[in-house]
């Protein structure tokens, strides 16, 4: 059969159907290998558990997402994949979802969507910290080798170190990256207060070019000025001050301003009387406004005492209240 053919076929049935074809013969395996077919996936989901790795993926046109489940078995492996099953003896599960997780990657051509990586909320056990910084070192093995950097619009990585964001991120391509999430899961962050450093991961070309950043559930000691690159900001501050909120309305007035939104949940809020008079509603929460000049708009900080929320954003004029005092 032409290449040509072979080609147009095996990108036609998708994947993982191209893995089972590359199981069927070993010409098929190297032409598949050679030509590496684009596996048109739009998404890539991966959450790590001691016993097993979970990997859901998403189709183009398709509009459920995928599972795969590498399961840890006394005699091997055993991959859970939809309705099927399959058993092998004397495989170790991590060293298959890599073997399946890097013939993935090498046949990704088209940008992801979303690529988002778990590493389980285990993050203070030593013995699982050891387990999931191999974990990461295979990953970033995998991302390293290919001859371009994957192509990703958000990513998203939850309950890591500032090492396991620089395992992934600085081999995503910084030209089409918009969106970076980054945290830990809730409870872990209420009971642990995480904070992480970012002095590496701000160094990156994907940081610089990104315009929404989510810090939702950890704690950043960095300065509110190194996050007005952004278009859309999402960071927790353990304490924020009333001047700090000026350096951030400071940044919304100035004329090269970029930001559109900047959000802060935080622990402590103090000396707000700072900003001048604001309007209290009964719920104890404050707003105040200032006039700008960008096209008319009102710049409007608001604290929200439930979810300890402070915001800084543009609102139309005619959204602000009648009673509200617009200062200068």
């Amino acid at each position: 059969m032409p290449e040509n053919v072979l080609l147009k076929i095996t990108e036609a049935v998708g994947f993982p159907s191209i893995f089972t074809l590359r199981k069927t013969c070993h010409n098929y395996r190297n032409f598949i290998d050679d030509k590496t077919p684009n596996s048109n996936l739009t998404g890539i989901f991966i959450r790590v558990h001691p016993k097993r790795m979970y990997f859901y993926y998403e189709i183009s046109g398709e509009r459920l997402r995928q599972q795969i489940v590498y399961n840890k078995h006394s005699d091997g492996c055993v991959v859970n994949h939809n309705a099927h099953e399959m058993f092998l003896r004397n495989e170790d599960f991590i060293s298959v979802f890599f073997r399946d997780f890097e013939l993935t990657i090498k046949h990704q051509k088209s940008a992801l969507e979303q690529f988002h990586f778990h590493s389980g909320g285990m993050a203070n056990e030593e013995e699982f910290q050891q387990y999931i910084s191999s974990i990461f070192a295979k990953t970033m093995n995998i991302l390293k080798s290919r001859s371009r950097p994957l192509k990703v619009k958000e990513f998203k990585i939850y309950d890591c170190e500032q090492e396991h964001v620089m395992s992934i991120l600085p081999f995503l391509d910084a030209n089409l990256l918009t969106n970076i999430s980054m945290g830990f899961d809730y409870v872990d962050f209420v009971v642990d207060e995480t904070i992480m450093k970012l002095n590496e991961v701000m160094s990156l070309p994907q940081w610089k070019n990104a315009t929404n950043l989510d810090m939702s559930y950890l704690y950043v000691t960095e300065s509110f000025q190194a996050f007005f690159g952004f278009t859309k900001v999402v960071i927790c501050k353990q304490s924020v001050t009333g001047n700090d909120l000026l350096s951030v309305k400071e940044k919304f007035l100035s004329p090269n301003n970029q930001t559109e939104e900047f959000s802060i949940f935080y622990l402590t809020f103090v000396d707000g009387q700072i900003l001048g008079d604001s309007i209290t509603d009964h719920c104890g929460d404050q707003h105040w406004y200032y006039r700008s000049k960008n096209n008319g708009k009102i710049l409007k900080i608001s604290k929200i005492i439930w979810t300890k929320t402070l915001t800084v954003s543009f609102i139309e004029s005619s959204d602000v209240p009648e009673n509200a005092l617009v200062l200068a």
